[in-house]
């Protein structure tokens, strides 16, 4: 999880028939035919790269609380078992509730499958994540029988040393890890890697709980016994064969960006112990001929790389540098870009230390945890660490509290750790749709944010044709967007922020041509033949409306019209045209995906009219065209209740409506009017 040192103390409906309704809307708007396949990433320098050499920038999200529980997501301030919140503390609390091992390790199969879902991946992608971390503990890689003497250990009923004796004699006599097929941790991953592959979205593996505990910090690794990866060889041992056949079944599969060797040791007294390990890893991964991206973290929860550097290593290729930034009491970090820690070079906490590092010894840097911190200071992380080409996981998706707290939703009461009875309720409770958004949701999704996922034009998924069935905004290099304004003026390159005018359906036109659509006003986007300003008035699309959709060597894309010249942002000083007959800067163009379901044909859908914000806590603002003299505007709760009704005769394109009244929840907002519907969904606080 995340740096928390013992000074430090821990941080403090969408309903069933709504999930269906999602998950029809994602059906009927999927496109037939296969999903386009995944490039395989690698490092190129100090930047991770696809197939084709485009710059990639991971931005995801950690599913924490899935496969490993941490104390603090169950139940924030929970006192644990002897002063350990493990999920083993966990399991001791049911244990002395009256359960049985049996009805534990059912809960915990009904918990894992209901926890995180395909809905769940269809969310994320939504919101313009790219990716997501999955945290693996090493016990649900073992057999159910020998997950049963690790639980007996638990119980009492079986010591620890006999415990680590088990392990030494599965490992002999090659018994673990040896029917992928049957292994519960291989079925959630292949289930994830489903999931995240038919939003083009790739999976970080995440060795979080290693065998023998990897610090001090017992609650990141469920640990029996601290810092044994270090004091017992079997461990290791044993971390390595997992590592082997991790490599072994996905050394081909490009849905999985990198693996993660070793989440965050702690408390090492030295780093040549992390450093031989790590050596051992990489070479045993590179053994299986698995080229995938290694991921490395330092000592310190993530953080100290002194001894860890690329020149120590044998094998030096596709290795990536993964920092966990936190800042809280006694170990306080801000978000300046400039911020070093001249002192300690490879301690990669500070953004500044982040790039210096990466200069130095060539290498890509990710943050693969960041959060728990105000909003403020999560968006500003995420927004620095961007803009100086390093992207970031944050920590969490969700995890349990009555009130808000910083992962992305929270989970309602009753805890696990409350009881039997209340166990039913949790099931239902972390199922998709019945968490509730937390302020650190509109903080960080990409698409609320501006936070782009591929700059410089380059698309994790790999494409080198235009997005053709998607919408998409596009920005200049005067980092502004394209408007269409409208259609009530020239097209400009000039708006800070991106809304219903800045989004474009992107439709093949034929011979490698598209149109561009406003998403708002469904008119096309005109070159005018280079005579004139460009504008989006056209109801029909002809050869003037017709654009190539080229893709630079750097990764920017340019709009070539039928006239043969170029698009211009005219870096924002005037109106857009199609004049160029060369290209420079102003030519050139970076965009994004509005949303991850493409279109299901050639024409484009209505959108929902522009709105702010989400979540609402008393009035939402919203757009409709301003031609629309009179529309209705309806609210529905998830049970298909409507809840609010109210008409507007006032011609004008921004109306506000008072929803202070409603209960905290989600809700479908549904504006009808003459010729125009849209609809869009609010989380009420």
């Amino acid at each position: 999880m995340y740096f928390r040192p013992p000074f430090c103390p821990p941080p403090t409906g969408w309903n069933a028939r709504f999930c269906n309704w999602l998950l029809l809307l994602a059906l009927l708007l999927s496109p037939a035919g296969a999903v386009r396949a995944q490039s395989f990433l690698h490092a190129a320098g100090p930047k991770i790269v696809n197939a084709n050499n485009q710059e990639v920038l991971l931005n995801g999200v950690n599913l924490g609380g899935w496969h490993l529980q941490e104390g603090y997501i169950i139940k924030p301030g929970w006192a644990g078992v002897n002063g350990k919140q493990t999920q083993g503390a966990v399991k001791q609390t049911l244990y002395a509730a009256g359960m049985t091992d049996a009805a534990v390790e059912a809960f915990y199969q009904s918990y894992r499958n209901n926890f995180i879902t395909k809905p769940d991946i269809d969310f994320l992608a939504a919101q313009g994540f790219n990716c997501v971390r999955l945290p693996l503990h090493y016990d649900l890689f073992l057999t159910p029988a020998q997950r049963a003497v690790r639980n007996d250990v638990l119980h009492g009923t079986v010591t620890y040393p006999t415990y680590v004796s088990s392990l030494n004699d599965w490992y002999n006599a090659n018994q673990l890890f040896t029917d992928p097929a049957n292994l519960e941790a291989f079925r959630l991953i292949d289930n994830v890697l489903t999931w995240c592959a038919a939003n083009n979205m790739y999976v970080i593996l995440d060795l979080h709980a290693a065998p023998g505990s990897q610090g001090t910090d017992v609650n990141i690794a469920d640990a029996l016994r601290p810092l044994d990866l270090w004091n017992q060889p079997i461990h290791q041992d044993v971390t390595v064969r997992l590592w082997e056949k991790l490599a072994a079944r996905y050394k081909n599969d490009a849905r999985v960006a990198m693996y993660d060797l070793l989440n965050e040791p702690n408390n090492v007294p030295s780093n040549q112990p992390i450093h031989d390990l790590f050596e051992r890893l990489i070479n045993a991964v590179r053994a299986q001929g698995d080229n995938h991206l290694l991921l490395l973290e330092g000592n310190g929860y993530g953080n100290d790389f002194n001894n860890l550097t690329k020149n120590t290593f044998t094998n030096q290729a596709n290795l990536v540098y993964n920092s966990h930034r936190y800042s809280g009491t006694g170990y306080l970090l801000d978000n300046n870009v400039g911020t070093t820690d001249a002192g300690s070079p490879n301690n990669l906490r500070t953004i500044g230390n982040l790039t210096r590092f990466r200069t130095t010894w060539n290498v890509p840097i990710w943050v693969g945890e960041t959060g728990e911190n105000t909003t403020t200071w999560m968006h500003d992380a995420a927004q620095s660490l961007n803009s100086v080409g390093i992207g970031w996981c944050h920590w969490t998706y969700k995890r349990f509290e009555n009130g808000t707290n910083a992962a992305l939703f929270h989970i309602p009461s009753p805890y696990i750790v409350d009881g039997p009875a209340g166990l039913p309720q949790v099931l239902t409770n972390i199922l998709f749709g019945n968490a509730v958004a937390n302020p650190a949701f509109a903080a960080l999704a990409p698409n609320q944010n501006n936070i782009v996922n591929y700059p410089d034009g380059g698309s994790y998924q790999g494409l080198t044709v235009a997005p053709a069935n998607r919408v998409v905004w596009l920005k200049g290099s005067n980092q502004k967007f394209v408007s269409s304004e409208g259609g009530y003026q020239a097209m400009t390159c000039t708006r800070a922020a991106y809304g219903a005018w800045e989004q474009f359906a992107v439709e093949a036109a034929g011979n490698g041509k598209v149109t561009l659509r406003n998403s708002l006003t469904n008119q096309f986007v005109s070159s005018e033949n280079g005579t004139q300003a460009m504008t989006c008035t056209r109801a029909t699309a002809g050869t003037t409306e017709q654009f190539e959709w080229l893709i630079n060597p750097d990764g920017t894309i340019s709009l070539r019209g039928n006239n043969g010249a170029y698009v211009s942002s005219e870096n924002g000083t005037q109106a857009m045209t199609c004049t160029r007959t060369t290209l420079a800067t102003s030519e050139k163009f970076v965009f994004g995906v509005v949303g991850s379901t493409a279109l299901a044909s050639g024409k484009a859908k209505a959108q929902p009219a522009g709105f702010y914000p989400n979540p609402v806590i008393n009035t939402l603002t919203y757009e409709v065209p301003s031609s629309l003299k009179a529309h209705r505007l309806t609210v529905v709760d998830t049970t298909g209740r409507q809840v609010l009704a109210q008409s507007f005769e006032a011609v004008g394109e921004q109306h506000t409506v008072d929803i202070s009244a409603l209960k905290t929840g989600l809700y479908v907002v549904r504006i009808a009017g003459a010729n125009f519907n849209s609809e869009f969904k609010i989380s009420k606080q």
